[in-house]
């Protein structure tokens, strides 16, 4: 077994039959790199056309409005708004606290019709009906036993018969800790 003799020709380059696959493969990549580029010069170009055009709308927006200059304000606004805190400082109060101290005096011997509490002063003044003087004085000593409340004084009191029933209408003032 022979081989077959060598054949070294290092002037022709070998061919080969898949060569043009090469060459068209190199033209597709350059038609592909030059629709990019225009794709994105032309994306460039858009852009650039919208920030000017986003500034020529900024500096019309600016010259067509007006500066809002800042006045003081109305003796109506002012009123107003110190109608408005009023109410803000009225729902600010401590409800449930001052439920619980009112409560835990146990006041079944006596009718409560009204309570007002001043959140600013931490102040609260009671009005109701009492059937004798020593219900009354008895509630007072328990209100004045809580310790949410403090000083606890009876305002004023007025004895009257209603239905032949003595009552006696009572003003309570205390003040209120915060828990």
């Amino acid at each position: 077994m022979t081989a077959p003799a060598l054949q070294l020709d290092f002037r022709q380059p070998p061919r080969s039959r898949w060569r043009w696959v090469g060459w068209l493969a190199l033209v597709a990549a350059v038609i592909g790199v030059v629709a990019v580029s225009e794709s994105f010069s032309e994306a460039v170009a858009a852009h650039e056309q919208a920030q000017r055009r986003h500034a020529l709308l900024g500096v019309r927006v600016t010259e067509r409005s007006p500066l809002r200059s800042v006045a003081a304000p109305d003796a109506q606004t002012v009123a107003d708004i110190g109608r408005a805190n009023a109410v803000i400082d009225r729902l600010t109060v401590p409800w449930d606290a001052l439920f619980d101290a009112i409560e835990g005096a146990d006041a079944r011997q006596l009718g409560l019709l009204s309570l007002a509490p001043n959140a600013s002063d931490r102040s609260l003044r009671l009005a109701g009906e009492a059937r004798s003087m020593d219900e009354l004085l008895a509630y007072v000593e328990r209100l004045a036993a809580q310790a949410t409340m403090g000083q606890v004084h009876l305002q004023g009191y007025r004895s009257t018969q209603r239905d032949g029933v003595p009552v006696v209408s009572f003003t309570l003032a205390a003040t209120w800790q915060q828990p």
